[in-house]
């Protein structure tokens, strides 16, 4: 159908259904006006309506920081070489400024941590041996010449005042659900109400919440998934990611992909275990190289 052909009603829908699009590839209001060059034909707050209407988690953080970040400290604690001289060498695509990567480097020293994330699980009906992966695009990795693409599982910041069902659900409409939340068909079924993280893992200055969710039947293909942030979703068996090149990894994976087998295994002996904490080989490995901040 064209669009002189839909009604008004019609043409308004798919209008704010784009709005909700373009906030949910850019990540905040101010960029989609920022990269529309301001020529949007609706006001700031009526923007913001659309989005709670839509039931849109709003954004807690710029993830492409996050990964960004992630992606300097991992070349950092391979090189072993003074932090500003790895700085100097960033292309300029690098936003992430040389006070915020000293700040991170001394909470990952200090074993603190003074921002949240929110970490999914995600398992196909019927085989919880096998977990949602995705190829992280958020962000070009920092390395020169390297691709897109740190396998990942769907994470993203928090808010510390969201409740455990919010913190899930951004996660899900940016990172697994786009074309539901744009639809507004969200799955929320799969959120329970008693919903508690089976872990937590410090990656650089931030501790993330690690949730299982098991999907239904209808929603275990990988046709059900989409995201402007991660590409090629598809199940691994927990074997095959421990196997796999732990270096097109993004930080975190392997502990919370093994985390998870040690719960799987408590629950087959029906063992009621607290939830297991992490930190992450990178904070390890750079709280010993004995970096000055």
């Amino acid at each position: 159908m064209s669009e002189k052909q839909l009604s008004p009603e019609e043409r308004e829908q798919k209008f704010l259904s784009q709005l909700v699009a373009e906030y949910l590839k850019y990540g905040s209001v101010d960029e989609v006006f920022r990269v529309h060059k301001y020529d949007i034909p609706i006001s700031y707050p009526g923007f913001q309506r659309v989005l709670d209407k839509w039931g849109i988690v709003k954004a807690a953080g710029p993830n492409s920081k996050l990964s960004e970040a992630l992606s300097f400290f991992v070349h950092l604690a391979k090189e072993q070489i003074p932090l500003e001289t790895l700085y100097k060498r960033m292309p300029p695509s690098f936003q992430t400024s040389i006070g915020t990567l000293h700040r991170i480097l001394s909470y990952m020293k200090e074993g603190a941590t003074r921002r949240v994330g929110t970490a999914l699980v995600l398992t196909p009906h019927m085989k919880p041996n096998y977990i949602l992966v995705a190829n992280d695009i958020s962000t070009p990795r920092v390395e020169f010449g390297k691709p897109f693409g740190s396998v990942s599982i769907p994470m993203g910041f928090s808010k510390k005042r969201d409740t455990k069902q919010k913190a899930i659900l951004r996660v899900l409409q940016q990172e697994v659900f786009v074309k539901q939340a744009i639809a507004q068909n969200m799955p929320m079924e799969i959120i329970t109400k008693d919903i508690e993280p089976f872990m937590y893992l410090d990656a650089a200055d931030v501790r993330v919440s690690i949730y299982h969710l098991s999907l239904p039947k209808k929603l275990s293909s990988p046709k059900s998934f989409s995201s402007f942030k991660l590409e090629n979703h598809r199940f691994l068996s927990i074997g095959n990611i421990i196997k796999g090149n732990s270096e097109q990894f993004r930080v975190g994976l392997m502990e919370t992909v093994l985390g998870y087998q040690r719960r799987l295994k408590m629950l087959d002996k029906n063992v009621i275990a607290n939830p297991i904490f992490e930190i992450s080989s990178l904070n390890h490995k750079l709280a010993a190289l004995g970096y000055e901040y």
